[in-house]
């Protein structure tokens, strides 16, 4: 497990974590383990990989890039992220009251719920359980709904 500190904001936090009980599919039941406490859960399904977001603050899904001033908190460029179509800035997932919402932010390869593709600019919900997906990248939703709140 690695953890990283946001640059900017002082109680925000990303864990990496890795977790072979999910599988391709994202077929449920889920293991329990990986809901967090607190924050929401990116389950990457095709590394068995769990991106774990700490904030009730509005975050970026996309690439870092070292001259870029917008740093993603779900980093999708060590696995892959450029090869798999991701954006730098490819979507923005904010709290509110019942959960969390995503707004793909113009990307180039697209944002999908389950099946659905966005619509650039306009958000969506963010259930638990959803399979989004960025670009060609299929991630889990992970987190419990009674949990958020907004900050």
């Amino acid at each position: 497990m690695s953890q990283l500190k946001s640059e900017n904001r002082t109680n925000e936090t990303t864990e990496i974590l890795s977790d072979p009980k999910i599988s391709e599919t994202g077929a449920l039941p889920i293991d329990e383990s990986l809901f967090p406490v607190e924050g929401i859960s990116f389950y990457i399904l095709r590394l068995s990989r769990v991106i774990v977001v700490h904030t009730n603050n509005e975050f970026f899904i996309g690439r870092d890039v070292n001259e870029d001033i917008w740093k993603p908190m779900v980093d999708l460029s060590e696995f892959d992220g450029f090869a798999n179509g991701v954006s730098r800035r490819h979507a923005l997932v904010r709290p509110v009251h019942h959960g969390y919402e995503i707004v793909d932010l113009v990307s180039t390869n697209g944002t999908w719920l389950d099946d659905q593709r966005l619509i650039p600019n306009k958000p969506y919900p963010l259930a638990p359980g959803t399979q989004l997906r960025v670009g060609r990248e299929r991630l889990l939703i992970i987190y419990r709904s009674a949990q958020v709140t907004t900050g």
